[in-house]
C-alpha cells in the first residue's frame, strides 16, 4: 500500500482516535539555524477536502456536476450508471455517521464535484489547514470563503453561508452491545469454566471434609525418628534384628533360618537422608477434576488463541467473511480494536501469571485429597535448601530485598519442592511409589511410606554366616521393600525439554510480550525477537540433555550376575539383585551395587567412583569378631557400585576367612542406597546455588521496572490521544528493558569453558560449578600423588641391630639388610599381580619392587611370594593378613616360611604406630630423632617389627586376634622412601599464589613430611618459621614445637605478631589430625584455621572437617588423586580428582593430566567464563538502556521510529552475534591477583556500566544539539503533531531518525566491542578472532550506508536515501531498484556528504570516549588508585 507523500495535507483527516507527539521544548518548522523565519515553500499536489451543500445548485459554478451520457452524479461525490443505496451510503459530507449520530443540518449535504489538486506557493505547516482551505476554495471559483463557506460541524449552509468543507471531526467510537457473537462465545466459555470451577470448589470441600479433621490431628511427615523400626518379630512382613552368626530370622512366612541375620530398619543415615523433612499428601482423581483440568487448558488454549484471533483482524487477516476487512471485530475502529485487545491482552496476562503462580498446585487441587496410603498419587513436599554463597557481605539494602524476596517465595509457596508421585502396587499387593529414583513402601506399623534398607549387620561372623544367599521367595520380598537395583534416569524427549524449559518466569513474560509486538504491526521485530527466544532456549536445552545423557550413561547400568538362590547358581540381571544375595565375582564385571566380598581377593578400578588413578586391591571378610565398617575398616572389603573388576583370584585355603572355588560377594546396598547411587542422586536433585549474583539481580530487576515505568511515564507525557495506543508504547518499551538473549548469555559462557576444559583433559559434570570455581579463594591439597609423584621413591633402609639396640648405618642397598627385614619387604604388603603389572598400594608396589621379589601366581594360602634369588630359598606364604587400617595407621601379616617352617608376624605403618607395638628394649634410644630427622629431610618413613611365632600349624592361627599377633614385637628397622614433587608443582603453586588463591596441604602423611614438601613447592617460604602443633588424643592440650629446632613453644601468639613485609604473619602453623580434633573441639580452630598451612595425619573424615571450616570464610577448592580425598572432594564448593576416568562422579571436575597445573587451568577458564558471563551481562543491559534509552525517549519526543529493517539488524544480528563473540574470548595466560568480580551491583559493574550509559546519553544528546545547528536540517523538520504515531512504520523517513539510527546502532556494536576488554581474566581484546570479525563486518556495513551515496544497502533501511525522482533532482544516479514514495517534504533523508563524515567521527568519538572509560577507569589506572585507596572488603589471608 503506498504510502502518500504529504503527511500534513491529511492533518484535517487524522481523528481523536490518532496518537500524536507533542515537542515541548521547540517549534518545528518555524526558525532556521540561524534564528531566522524558515522560508515558505511551495507544495504541489495537496488533495482538497470535499465541499457540501444543501442543493447542487449552490456549487460554485466549476464544480457543478457534469457526468456523461447514462451516468447520474451520485452522494459519494462521483459520476455512475446508478446510484445504489451502498454508493449512496459514502456520502463524505456525512462524516461516516449516520442516525442519531448525524446532525440534521448535516442529513441533506451532499458534495460538489471534487476540486483538483492544488499548489501552494507559500505553504506554512503550523497553519496547514487554513493554507489548504484558501488554495481549493481559489480553484473552485469561491470569491471570500470566510463568509460563503464554513467547516463541517462549525457551520452549515443557511444565510450567506452556501457549503461547508467535509472536514471531519473525529468520529465518535463505536461501542460494543456485547450481543456480538465473539462475546457472546467469550462470556459463555469463561461462564462455563467459572461455573465447572465452583461445582469443583464445592464438591472437593465436601469430599475432603473427613481428611481435613484427620490431617489437624495427624503429621504426615517421615524423618528419621518416625520411621525407625522397632524390630518387632512379630510385625507381619517384616524380619527381627539380629547380628549374631547362628541366629534365628523371622522371614516373611514365617518360617525359620539357621546362619542368616538381616535386618529392615530405617535407622541409618542414607535412609535418614532420604526422608528428612518430606511432607506427603495423598490425592486421588475425580471425573469432575479431571474435566477442570481440561477446561482450564483449553480456556488457556482459548484465550492465546483468541489474542491470535483479534491480532489477525488486526491485519485484516480473518478467514471468511471478514477476510480483507480491517478491524471488523473492532467494529471498524482502529481505537476500539487496540482498546478491547488491550484489555484481552491484560486478562491473558493475569491468567497465565496466575497459573504460572499456582503450577506446582494446580493439578493436585482438582483431585480429591486423601490420607496417602488410600490416594492414586502422592505430593511429597520438601523444602528448598539453597546453599548461598558469598551473601555474608550483603549491604543492608540486599538484605531488605533478601527479605521482601523470602517472603513473597514463602508466600506463593516457591520455597518448597513439590513432587507428585503415581502409586503403584507390587505383585504382592504392597504400595509404594519412586521418588528421586528411591523406592519408597508403605509400612503397615508406623502407617506411613518409608525409604528401606535392609541392614545386613556389622559382625564379621554374621555376615559371612549368610554366604549361602537368600531364598527365591526372600528375593522376591526384599525386592518389593527395596525396588530393583536400577537408576532410572528419565530425560524427557524433545518437546517436553522444551516445554519444561519455556514454562519459566522469564520465557511467559517473553511471550505475553511478543503479542504485543504482533499486533501493532510490529510483527516483523515480534518475529526476530521469537527466534532469538527460540535459539536462547534451544542453547539451553541442548546444554541441559546433553549433561543428563551423560549423567544417564553414567547412572544406568545392567548386566548378566550369577546369584545364589535357593542354594543354587542362576544368572539373573543386576537389575534383581537385592541386599543380602550372594555373588560371583568375575574379571571384567562391573559394580552395579555395593557389596562386601567375603571370600576371594579381587582389583579394582575405582577410577570413575573415585578418581584413584591406581587400580585398589580388596580383600575378603576374616572369621573374626572384628565389625564392619565401610567407610573405615571395612573399606579394603566393599566392592562400590560403579566400579569394575580388573582381576580375581579365589581362595580355597584360608586361616581366617572363607574357602571357595569362586570368588564371593555379598549385596550390601542397591540402587540409591548404594555409593554411587547416593552421588548420582546428588546430582540429578542437587541443592540449588545461590550466587551473589542471584542475590543482586533481585534489585536489578526491580530497579528496571522502577525505569520501565518512567519510559512509560513520557510515553503519556509525550504523546496525546489514544491511551491504550499510549500504554502500548510502553508495553514496548517495558519488554525491551531485558534482552530475550539474558537467559542465554549466562550459559553459553559455562558451556564454552566447559568446552576448552575438555580439550585439557579436565571433564565437568556439574557446569554451574564453573562460575563459582572463578571465586575460588583457598586451595585444599592433598600431598602424596597429588603434589608429589603418585610412586614413590625407593630411598632405602636403616635396621636395629639387635645385640646393641642402635641403628645401622643407613643402606640403599636392600641386599645388605638382614634377612628378616628382606622378608619384611616381601610380603609386608598387599600387591598382586594383573596380567604382568603389578597392583595395590603405590607405597607396597615401590616396596616390593626393591625387595626384588616375585609373585607366586598360584598361591597355597591367601598369597604367596618368592624371595630375591629364586625358589631355592623358599617360598613365604602369607597365611593371614591385616590390611592397612587408617585408624590402626598399620597393617600386618602373618607369614609361613617355607624353607624354615617359622610362622613369622611383620608389621609394618608409621613410625610412631609401630613403636607403640614394639618392646621398648627393640627401640633404640635415638629412634625419635632419627625418625624425624628424615621426616623433616622430605622422606616418607615407615617401621618394620616382627615377632616368630610359637606355632607351627597355620591352620591355628585363626584363633589368634589382630592385638595378640602384633603384641610384643621386636623393632626391625625403618624403610625409607623419598617423596619427590611432580616436575610441574611448585610452578602451578607459584600461580596460584600469584592468583590470590591461598593454598593449604590436608595430608594423611607425617606432618614433617608435609613442612618438607610445602617449603620444597614453595608452599611455605623457605626462611619461615613453621610451629608444629601434635597431641596423643583429642583429650590432651595441643604442645607446639618449632619444627626447625624441635624446641617446645609455650606461646604461638608473640610468633604470630611477627609480621613481614607482605603485612602478614612470618610464622606458618601445622597440624597433626588430633590436634586439629582437640582444636575444633575447644573451638580454637576459628582464629588459627587460617593460619594453618598443613595439615597432617588426617582420616578422610577430617579431611572432609577441614574443608568445611574453610568453607565459612570463602569459596573452597579441593584437589586429590581419589581414594581418601572422596569426602573432602565432594564437600568443597569446587573437588577436582585427579583421574584417569574421564568422567568421577566423586567430585565436579576431573583431570586425566594429573597435574595441579589443571588447577590452575580450572581457575584460569573459570575466572575467563565468569568475566566473559558478566561481559554479556553489562552488554545486554547497556542494550536495554540504548534500547529503551535514547531511542524510546528520542522516540517519543520526536515521534520517529527506526525503520522496519534496522530493529531486524540490531535484534537480530548485532545483540546475537555481538553476545556470542564476548563468549569467545579465551582464558588470560596468567591469573591475575585480583579474582572477577561476581557482584553486579559491585563498584566494577556500576562503574562499567553506568559510565558507558552516561557517556552514550551524553554522545545521543549532542548529536541532536549538533543536528539542530545544521542548516540543512532546519525547516525540514519531522512535523510531529501532524503524524498518527500509531503508524510507527511510516515514522522513520526523516533525518531525526537517521541520526538516531547511525549513533544507537554504533552504540550497539560498541557496547560488545567495549566489554571485550579484560585482560587480567581473559585474553587480550585482539586474541579475540571473532569478536573482531564480526565487529570488523558491522562496522564497515554501517559506515558503508553512512558515508556511500544513496546505494541499495542504504535505502533498504531507508537510510541516505529517498524517493527515486528526488534523489535525481539532488543530482544522484536514478535508482534502479524499487524505492517506496518518502513519507516528509523534501522527499528524502540524504545528509549532506560533509555532514556525514562529521557525524561518522562522531561515532566514532562516542565509541572512542566508551574505551577511553574502559581502559582508563574501570580496567586502568584510576582502578587500581581506588583499590589501593579504598580497597573491599575482601578474605584477608596469607597466601
Amino acid at each position: 500500500m503506498a504510502r502518500p507523500l504529504l503527511l500534513w495535507a491529511a492533518v484535517a483527516a487524522l481523528s481523536a482516535q490518532s496518537v500524536y507527539g507533542s515537542q515541548l521544548w521547540h517549534d518545528v518548522n518555524r526558525y532556521d539555524a540561524h534564528g531566522n523565519e524558515c522560508k515558505l515553500r511551495e507544495v504541489r499536489g495537496i488533495v482538497c477536502k470535499p465541499l457540501c451543500v444543501s442543493d447542487l445548485a449552490r456549487c460554485p459554478e466549476s464544480l457543478q456536476p457534469s457526468c456523461p451520457d447514462g451516468q447520474s452524479f451520485c452522494a459519494d461525490g462521483a459520476c455512475h450508471t446508478k446510484c445504489t443505496d451502498v454508493i449512496q451510503a459514502l456520502n463524505p459530507c456525512h462524516c461516516s455517521r449516520t442516525g442519531d449520530q448525524l446532525p440534521s443540518a448535516a442529513r441533506s449535504l451532499v458534495p460538489c464535484m471534487a476540486i483538483p489538486n492544488v499548489t501552494i506557493e507559500h505553504f506554512r505547516p503550523w497553519d496547514a489547514g487554513r493554507d489548504i482551505r484558501s488554495a481549493c476554495g481559489a480553484k473552485a471559483g469561491i470569491v471570500d470563503q470566510s463568509k460563503t463557506v464554513a467547516i463541517w460541524g462549525s457551520g452549515w449552509p443557511g444565510g450567506d453561508t452556501t457549503g461547508v468543507w467535509a472536514e471531519c471531526p473525529a468520529a465518535p467510537i463505536p461501542n460494543f452491545t456485547f450481543r456480538e457473537s465473539y462475546w457472546v462465545a467469550t462470556f459463555a466459555v469463561n461462564g462455563a469454566l467459572a461455573l465447572i470451577l465452583s461445582l469443583w470448589g464445592v464438591n472437593k470441600r465436601w469430599a475432603e471434609r473427613n481428611v481435613r479433621k484427620t490431617a489437624t490431628a495427624t503429621t504426615y511427615t517421615i524423618n528419621g525418628t518416625q520411621t525407625r523400626r522397632s524390630g518387632n518379630p512379630e510385625t507381619k512382613g517384616f524380619v527381627k534384628i539380629q547380628d549374631d552368626i547362628g541366629g534365628e530370622v523371622i522371614k516373611p512366612n514365617g518360617e525359620f533360618i539357621h546362619g542368616a541375620a538381616s535386618t529392615l530398619d530405617m535407622g541409618t543415615a542414607t535412609a535418614n537422608s532420604l526422608s528428612r523433612d518430606i511432607k506427603l499428601c495423598g490425592y486421588r482423581n475425580h471425573i469432575l477434576g479431571t474435566v477442570c483440568v481440561w477446561s482450564v487448558a483449553l480456556v488457556t488454549a482459548l484465550w492465546i488463541c483468541y489474542m491470535g484471533v483479534w491480532t489477525a483482524d488486526y491485519y485484516g487477516a480473518l478467514p471468511g467473511s471478514r477476510f480483507g476487512s480491517y478491524y471488523s471485530l473492532g467494529l471498524g475502529s482502529l481505537t476500539l480494536q487496540s482498546s478491547t485487545f488491550l484489555v484481552v491482552w491484560m486478562l491473558s496476562l493475569v491468567f497465565l501469571l496466575t497459573l504460572y503462580i499456582l503450577k506446582p498446585h494446580l493439578r493436585n487441587y482438582f483431585r480429591v485429597r486423601t490420607l496417602p496410603a488410600h490416594g492414586q498419587y502422592v505430593c511429597v513436599v520438601r523444602p528448598i535448601r539453597e546453599i548461598k554463597l558469598l551473601s555474608d557481605k550483603a549491604s543492608w539494602v540486599q538484605r531488605r530485598v533478601n527479605l521482601i524476596t523470602e517472603r513473597l517465595v514463602a508466600l506463593l509457596s516457591r520455597d518448597k519442592d513439590y513432587t507428585t508421585c503415581l502409586i503403584e502396587k507390587t505383585s504382592e499387593g504392597r504400595i509404594y511409589f519412586n521418588y528421586q529414583c528411591t523406592r519408597y513402601v508403605y509400612d503397615d506399623q508406623i502407617q506411613q511410606f518409608a525409604p528401606f534398607e535392609f541392614d545386613l549387620g556389622s559382625s564379621h561372623r554374621g555376615l559371612l554366616a549368610q554366604a549361602v544367599g537368600l531364598s527365591t521367595k526372600d528375593a522376591h520380598y526384599r525386592q518389593e521393600l527395596v525396588g530393583p537395583n536400577f537408576i532410572d534416569v528419565k530425560i524427557p524427549g524433545i518437546f517436553a525439554a522444551f516445554a519444561r524449559e519455556l514454562v519459566s518466569f522469564f520465557y511467559i513474560y517473553q511471550c505475553i510480550f511478543l503479542w504485543a509486538y504482533y499486533f501493532n504491526a510490529y510483527y516483523q521485530i515480534g518475529l526476530v525477537d521469537t527466534g532469538i527466544i527460540l535459539i536462547s532456549a534451544t542453547i539451553k536445552v541442548i546444554l541441559r540433555m546433553l549433561s543428563e545423557r551423560r549423567l544417564k550413561r553414567m547412572a544406568e547400568h545392567e548386566e548378566s550376575i550369577l546369584v545364589s538362590r535357593d542354594g543354587q547358581w542362576y544368572q539373573v540381571s543386576s537389575k534383581d539383585l537385592v541386599p543380602g544375595d550372594v555373588i560371583e565375582v568375575v574379571s571384567g564385571a562391573y559394580m552395579s551395587c555395593d557389596c562386601i566380598l567375603i571370600s576371594g581377593n579381587a582389583v579394582m578400578d575405582e577410577s570413575s567412583l573415585t578418581g584413584e588413578p591406581l587400580s585398589v586391591r580388596k580383600f575378603p571378610l576374616r572369621l573374626d569378631n572384628g565389625h564392619y565398617n565401610a567407610m573405615g575398616s571395612g573399606k579394603m572389603s566393599t566392592l562400590f557400585a560403579g566400579t569394575s573388576v580388573s582381576q580375581v583370584q579365589p581362595v580355597q585355603k584360608s586361616a581366617d576367612g572363607l574357602e571357595s572355588p569362586r570368588v564371593l560377594a555379598l549385596v550390601k546396598s542397591t540402587g540409591t542406597m548404594s555409593e554411587k547411587g547416593q552421588l548420582v542422586r546428588q546430582i540429578l536433585f542437587p541443592s540449588r546455588i545461590s550466587f551473589i549474583f542471584n542475590e543482586q539481580m533481585r534489585i536489578v530487576v526491580f530497579i528496571l521496572i522502577l525505569y520501565a515505568i518512567f519510559v512509560m511515564g513520557m510515553a503519556v507525557y509525550f504523546y496525546k490521544g489514544d491511551v491504550a495506543v499510549i500504554i502500548f508504547y510502553g508495553v514496548f518499551a517495558l519488554s525491551q528493558l531485558v534482552s530475550p538473549l539474558l537467559p542465554a548469555a549466562m550459559v553459553i559462557g559455562q558451556s564454552i569453558a566447559a568446552s576448552r576444559l575438555r580439550r585439557k583433559q579436565i571433564f565437568c559434570i556439574d557446569p554451574q560449578r564453573i562460575m563459582i570455581a572463578g571465586k575460588v579463594q583457598i586451595f585444599c591439597f592433598d600431598k602424596t600423588g597429588t603434589l608429589t609423584k603418585e610412586g614413590l621413591e625407593f630411598h632405602g633402609g636403616q635396621i636395629v641391630d639387635p645385640a646393641s639396640t642402635t641403628f645401622a648405618s643407613f643402606t640403599e642397598d636392600p641386599a645388605a639388610t638382614n634377612a628378616l627385614f628382606r622378608q619384611a619387604m616381601a610380603s609386608c604388603h598387599t600387591v598382586t599381580d594383573l596380567n604382568g603389572q603389578l597392583i595395590g598400594n603405590p607405597v607396597d608396589i615401590e616396596q616390593f619392587r626393591a625387595s626384588k621379589a616375585a609373585i607366586d601366581p598360584a598361591p597355597k594360602y591367601i598369597d604367596a611370594v618368592l624371595t630375591a634369588g629364586g625358589s631355592e630359598k623358599g617360598k613365604l606364604h602369607i597365611v593371614r593378613r591385616f590390611e592397612f587400617v587408617h585408624a590402626r595407621a598399620s597393617m600386618s601379616v602373618v607369614v609361613l616360611d617355607e624353607a624354615t617352617g617359622k610362622i613369622h608376624v611383620f608389621i609394618k605403618g608409621s613410625f610412631e604406630r609401630v613403636k607403640s607395638v614394639c618392646r621398648a628394649g627393640s627401640v633404640p634410644r635415638n629412634y625419635d630423632s632419627v625418625c624425624v630427622n628424615l621426616a623433616y629431610a622430605g622422606c616418607y618413613v615407615l617401621a618394620f617389627a616382627h615377632k616368630t611365632l610359637d606355632v607351627t600349624d597355620p591352620s591355628s592361627i585363626k584363633e589368634f586376634s589382630q592385638a595378640e599377633l602384633e603384641a610384643d614385637c621386636d623393632l626391625l628397622g625403618l624403610l625409607v622412601f623419598r617423596n619427590n614433587l611432580k616436575p610441574d608443582t611448585a610452578d602451578a603453586i607459584a600461580e596460584l599464589k600469584r592468583g590470590s588463591t591461598r593454598t593449604v596441604m590436608i595430608t594423611g602423611d607425617n606432618a614433617l613430611t608435609g613442612v618438607f614438601i610445602a617449603r620444597e613447592c614453595g608452599m611455605v617460604p623457605q626462611r619461615n618459621r613453621v610451629l608444629l602443633g601434635e597431641c596423643r588424643s583429642p583429650m590432651e592440650e595441643v604442645k607446639w614445637v618449632d619444627v626447625d629446632t624441635m624446641l617446645p613453644v609455650d606461646d604461638i601468639e608473640p610468633y604470630l605478631d611477627n609480621v613481614g613485609f607482605d603485612g602478614f604473619t612470618t610464622t606458618e602453623l601445622a597440624v597433626s589430625g588430633t590436634a586439629f580434633e582437640r582444636l575444633c573441639a575447644t573451638g580454637a580452630i576459628d582464629s588459627l584455621l587460617l593460619k594453618i598451612r598443613i595439615f597432617a595425619r588426617m582420616k578422610p573424615m577430617n579431611k572432609v572437617d577441614c574443608v568445611e571450616a574453610h568453607m565459612k570464610y570463602g569459596i573452597i577448592a579441593m584437589c586429590g588423586d581419589g581414594g581418601n580425598d572422596c569426602g573432602a572432594l565432594r564437600a568443597a564448593h569446587v573437588g577436582i580428582a585427579l583421574s584417569d576416568a574421564e568422567a568421577s562422579v566423586v567430585s565436579p571436575f576431573s583431570s586425566a593430566d594429573r597435574s595441579i597445573n589443571s588447577c590452575v587451568e580450572l581457575l584460569r577458564e573459570s575466572r575467563a567464563s565468569l568475566a566473559s558471563s558478566f561481559a554479556n551481562f553489562a552488554a545486554l543491559i547497556c542494550y536495554g538502556q540504548v534500547m529503551c534509552g535514547m531511542v524510546k525517549m528520542a522516540g517519543f519526543y520526536f515521534a520517529i521510529s527506526l525503520t522496519q529493517n534496522m530493529w531486524l539488524l540490531i535484534d537480530g544480528v548485532i545483540a546475537t552475534s555481538l553476545m556470542l563473540a564476548i563468549s569467545m574470548s579465551g582464558s588470560a595466560k596468567r591469573l591475575d591477583k585480583y579474582r572477577p568480580t561476581s557482584r553486579i551491583l559491585g563498584p566494577q559493574m556500576l562503574a562499567s556500566v553506568g559510565g558507558v550509559v552516561m557517556i552514550n546519553w551524553v554522545f545521543s544528546t549532542m548529536a541532536y544539539v549538533w543536528l539542530f545547528q545544521q542548516e540543512w536540517f532546519r525547516c525540514n523538520e519531522h512535523a510531529t503533531a501532524e503524524v498518527d504515531v500509531k503508524k510507527w512504520w511510516l515514522l522513520g523517513d526523516n533525518y531525526e531518525a537517521s541520526i538516531l539510527s547511525f549513533v544507537s546502532t554504533f552504540q550497539f556494536i560498541n557496547n560488545g566491542f567495549v566489554f571485550n576488554y579484560g585482560y587480567l581474566y581473559r585474553a587480550r581484546w585482539y586474541k579475540n578472532y571473532a569478536m573482531l570479525l564480526v565487529w570488523g563486518f558491522l562496522m564497515a556495513f554501517i559506515s558503508y550506508m553512512l558515508l556511500a551515496d544513496p546505494n541499495q544497502v542504504g535505502c533498504a533501511f531507508r537510510l541516505n536515501c529517498g524517493t527515486p525522482s528526488v534523489l535525481e533532482s539532488l543530482g544522484y544516479k536514478k535508482p534502479t531498484w524499487t524505492i517506496e514514495a518518502y513519507n516528509n517534504p523534501q522527499g528524502h533523508n540524504v545528509i549532506p556528504t560533509g555532514s556525514r563524515y562529521k557525524l561518522w567521527g562522531y561515532c566514532l568519538g562516542n565509541m572512542a570516549a566508551t574505551n577511553f572509560w574502559q581502559l582508563f577507569v574501570v580496567n586502568g589506572p584510576v582502578r587500581n588508585f581506588l583499590r589501593k585507596r579504598k580497597p573491599l572488603d575482601r578474605l584477608r589471608t596469607k597466601l
